[in-house]
C-alpha cells in the first residue's frame, strides 16, 4: 500500500506542553524542529502552563515568569530556518474559572495574530496540553491533532476536574488523537474510538554519541571511582523515590551515583529536604541540569542508567523519554515496574524492579552484567528514533488531509 505523502507546503503550528527555552528538549522540540527541518513552516508557541507559578517558594518559577513577561512582548522570533517561536502572555492557570478562560482566549488571540503575521494559512494544530482546543479553533486548521504526552490532570498543584473536562473537549474534536504510552492511549480509547499509539522515542543520533565516541570525563566526575549509575531528568518529589536512591547509595557504597538535571522542577511541594539528605551520602554526586548536547560525555562515563520511579497517577501514565536515550546511550536500565514498561524488559537491556525493596538487588546484578551488550542495546535504540516517528506523523497528516 503506497504511504500517503506530506507536500512541504503543509505548515505546522506546535501548541507546546514545554517552552522553547529549555535545558532538556523533549517531544514538542523534537516535532517542530524536525518538520521545520523536512521544509515545513513551524510557529512553535510555548506552553501555556497548567498550574500556579509558586512565585515565593520557587526560584525557578520566578525566572520562568520574568523571562515570560520579557518574551510576551514580543511577536514570533525565529530561531531556526523554517522556526519561529511564540511566547504568548497568559493568566497563571490557578487562577479562578472565569479568568482562566480569559487566560485562554488571550493565548488563542496571540497564537492567531502570530500565524497570520507569518502567513500560515490553515495550519496543521498539533496541540500538546488539554487546554489547547480554544487555540487550536483559532487558526480554523486544516487537521487538528492531539498529542497526549502525559496524564497531566495527574500532576501535583493542577485542578484535576477541570483539565479532565477540558481535555475530554479535545478529544473529542480532535481529527487525530495520539497517546504516547499505552496507558494513556486505553484511558483515551474509553473516550472514542480511533486512538492511536504514538510512543516517545529517542534522540538517537545523539545519544548513540556515547556508545561510539570517545569522551573525556567530564569535570563533575574528576576524581570520582566506577562503576558508576546514573539518572537523568527532574529530581521531583511527586515521581523521584528519593528514599529507594539513597538506600541503594548505602547498600552498594562502592557505586558511584550521579544524579543530573534540576531539583523540584514543576513540583509545588519542596523536595529540598529530601535531595538535602540524600547528598550526605558521599557516593552521591548532584550534578545539576546539563544542557542535552553535553549529556553524550556524561553518560559514556556511566556503568547502569536509573528510572527508579515512585508508583502513583502520574508515574503510571508516563511513558519516559530517557528510557530510549539511555538505550541509545549503550546503558542498560534499572526501572520501577510500571505498566509502560512491561513487556520492553530484556535481561541486559531493561531490568524491572517491583518495590523500593527490590531495586538494590536489581540494580547489583545489572551493574554486574554492564559490560555485555552495548552494541545490541544501540541497535534497539536505533528502531525507537526520531526520523522514523516524523516521517510517520507526516504520513497521518497526510492520510488525514486525503
Amino acid at each position: 500500500m503506497r504511504v500517503a505523502e506530506l507536500s512541504t507546503d503543509v505548515p505546522f503550528v506546535v501548541l507546546a506542553s514545554a517552552v522553547w527555552d529549555t535545558t532538556n528538549p523533549v517531544n514538542a522540540h523534537q516535532i517542530a524542529r524536525r518538520l521545520a527541518a523536512a521544509g515545513h513552516r513551524v510557529l512553535f508557541v510555548d506552553s501555556s502552563g497548567l498550574r500556579a507559578p509558586a512565585l515565593v517558594a520557587s526560584a525557578h518559577d520566578r525566572r520562568r515568569v520574568l523571562a515570560r513577561l520579557a518574551r510576551g512582548l514580543e511577536g514570533p522570533r525565529r530561531v531556526a530556518a523554517n522556526l519561529d517561536v511564540l511566547s504568548p502572555l497568559t493568566l497563571p492557570a490557578g487562577w479562578p474559572g472565569p479568568l482562566r478562560a480569559l487566560s485562554q482566549a488571550l493565548y488563542a488571540r496571540a497564537v492567531r495574530g502570530a500565524a497570520r503575521r507569518l502567513g500560515m494559512a490553515r495550519p496543521v494544530a498539533w496541540a500538546m496540553l488539554p487546554t489547547q482546543l480554544a487555540a487550536a479553533r483559532a487558526l480554523a486548521p486544516r487537521v487538528l491533532a492531539y498529542h497526549a504526552v502525559d496524564d497531566y490532570a495527574a500532576n501535583p498543584g493542577v485542578d484535576a476536574q477541570w483539565l479532565r473536562s477540558r481535555e475530554a473537549e479535545l478529544v473529542a474534536a480532535a481529527d487525530l488523537v495520539f497517546a504516547a504510552s499505552p496507558v494513556t492511549c486505553e484511558r483515551l480509547r474509553r473516550q472514542r474510538r480511533g486512538v492511536e499509539l504514538l510512543a516517545n522515542v529517542a534522540d538517537v543520533e545523539l545519544f548513540s554519541r556515547a556508545a561510539t565516541e570517545s569522551w573525556p570525563a567530564p569535570a563533575p566526575f574528576a576524581g570520582r571511582a566506577r562503576p558508576r549509575a546514573v539518572y537523568v531528568g527532574n529530581l521531583a518529589a511527586y515521581r523521584f523515590d528519593f528514599e529507594a536512591l539513597r538506600a541503594a547509595a548505602r547498600a552498594l557504597p562502592h557505586v558511584d551515583f550521579a544524579l543530573i538535571g534540576p531539583i523540584g522542577l514543576g513540583d509545588p511541594r519542596n523536595p529540598a529536604r529530601e535531595a538535602e539528605a540524600l547528598a550526605e551520602e558521599r557516593n552521591v554526586l548532584f550534578t545539576g541540569p546539563v544542557p542535552q548536547e553535553a549529556l553524550p560525555a556524561f553518560l559514556a562515563h556511566c556503568d547502569v542508567a536509573l528510572l527508579p520511579l515512585l508508583e502513583n497517577d502520574h508515574t503510571i501514565s508516563c511513558m519516559p523519554l530517557k528510557l530510549w536515550e539511555y538505550l541509545a546511550a549503550g546503558l542498560p536500565v534499572v526501572a520501577r515496574d510500571l505498566p509502560n514498561l512491561r513487556g520492553l524488559a530484556g535481561e541486559r537491556d531493561i531490568r524491572l524492579y517491583a518495590g523500593a525493596g527490590a531495586f538494590v538487588p536489581a540494580l547489583a546484578k545489572s551493574l554486574a552484567e554492564a559490560g555485555q551488550g552495548r552494541e545490541e542495546r544501540v541497535a534497539l535504540a536505533r528502531e525507537h528514533g526520531w526520523p522514523a516517528r516524523i516521517a510517520e506523523i507526516r504520513a497521518r497528516v497526510a492520510t488525514a488531509l486525503r
